[in-house]
């Protein structure tokens, strides 16, 4: 697409992510309200960057001047607010944010009322209406209102769902959860919740995970690490061991699912993970990289849970769209009614290596016969190779699987090496 990535619309604000898109976006969004002939109401939140309230403000300025109502929920998580915009029936909720990286980037991200990432379809429309000349219609002024009470009904239904009450350690990434987990784990230390517009995700939630390893283990204490939109997470034992996606899919699919049953995961899904779920008759059916990839999958083939390694996963009959939060508290609950440690239940799951690099990049990468037949050579000898431009950054994705550490470390040398010399 040439506007969508994987997660929405990203990038650095007033560089690739500028003035410009995002009045194209406001004016796509009022084209796309009347087209659909939907409720003109639009439902509104963000996470903590400093950027949001000057992206919405511009949002604002032309989606109220033609009779968008914006319901404004502030700062909150992304299913924050697919859980509102499903519960209370919101035609179209849109999300500033961009989701783990760094404060000088945002985005904006979509959800339907039923709580979903709105479709490629959707997408692919809402792209063309951007691009498109025809009018936005009469002025007709509308009025903005907030709703911020609205996330009290989330931390509701997670304080509904919550059955431990022992005490966990939790990173919110300095993000959009702060506020919800302060509300929800009244007996936890929690870290890194007090935004100030700059630093979200700064040495802190998911994607970087060693300062809540070493306070884990001083503190033996299980813990929880959000990324800035709290829509995946990442667990860490007493130990300090790190408790990724796929692992974490693997116990819920354990405690949830049945002989025969499916989940979906992606093509980076640990090949162990497919192994260790055959144990228990339980299928594993890979997705393009992207939640809603995961998501549509899902739904194709009745699968109830869904997710990758990166932590972000999707428990259907709880939340249509991938809750960091909402994940983590169920995986307390299965220690709390078994009486078992993490290892305990991953005492049979079988982990293949994994080493992941990145090159930057500024064009499209395409993968040449040369590469492709070194590619081959290591596949042919139990490697799984993947080589993929990012879909929310300007990087490219590196990454090779073995069930022997050193080699996986070996090829993503050599394979880097490689295109850093004749690719790029």
């Amino acid at each position: 697409m040439k506007y969508f990535g994987t997660d929405g619309i990203r990038g650095i604000v007033e560089k690739n992510f500028d003035n410009k898109l995002i009045k194209k976006i406001a004016r796509g969004l009022v084209r796309f309200y009347n087209k659909s002939k939907i409720k003109r109401t639009l439902l509104v939140g963000n996470d903590s960057r400093i950027s949001s309230d000057y992206i919405l403000s511009i949002v604002e300025s032309i989606l109220l001047k033609y009779g968008i109502r914006i319901d404004n929920v502030g700062i909150c998580s992304s299913p924050c607010l697919a859980y509102i915009s499903k519960k209370f029936n919101y035609p179209l909720a849109m999300m500033i944010s961009a989701s783990h990286n760094s404060s000088e980037y945002n985005g904006i991200k979509f959800f339907n009322s039923n709580g979903e990432k709105i479709s490629d379809q959707a997408e692919t429309i809402l792209e063309n209406l951007m691009d498109s000349n025809c009018s936005l219609g009469k002025q007709n002024f509308a009025l903005r209102k907030n709703v911020s009470y609205l996330k009290d009904y989330y931390i509701a239904y997670l304080k509904e769902l919550k059955h431990f009450d022992f005490p966990l350690i939790i990173d919110c990434a300095n993000g959009g959860a702060s506020d919800i987990c302060k509300s929800v784990f009244k007996k936890s230390k929690i870290v890194h919740s007090n935004y100030d517009g700059h630093n979200i995700n700064v040495n802190s939630g998911c994607t970087n995970i060693e300062f809540m390893r070493s306070l884990c283990m001083k503190n033996h204490k299980l813990g929880l690490a959000f990324d800035g939109d709290a829509d995946r997470v990442k667990i860490i034992d007493e130990n300090g061991n790190i408790i990724s996606g796929d692992k974490i899919i693997y116990i819920l699919s354990k405690f949830y699912l049945k002989p025969n049953d499916k989940i979906v995961g992606t093509i980076y899904s640990n090949i162990g993970l497919e192994e260790s779920l055959k144990k228990h008759n339980i299928e594993l059916i890979r997705a393009n990289v992207g939640d809603k990839n995961l998501y549509n999958l899902m739904t194709k083939h009745n699968a109830i849970i869904g997710g990758e390694d990166a932590g972000h996963i999707i428990i259907k009959p709880y939340l249509n769209t991938g809750d960091g939060v909402l994940i983590g508290i169920l995986i307390c609950n299965i220690l709390n009614i078994t009486k078992l440690k993490i290892s305990d239940l991953l005492r049979d799951y079988t982990e293949y290596h994994q080493t992941h690099s990145t090159i930057n990049i500024n064009k499209n990468f395409k993968i040449n016969e040369n590469l492709n037949l070194l590619i081959k050579k290591y596949e042919n000898e139990g490697a799984k190779i993947i080589i993929r431009p990012s879909g929310t950054e300007p990087v490219l994705r590196i990454m090779a699987e073995h069930i022997d550490e050193k080699s996986s470390k070996n090829i993503v040398d050599v394979l880097k090496k490689y295109i850093l010399n004749y690719c790029i």
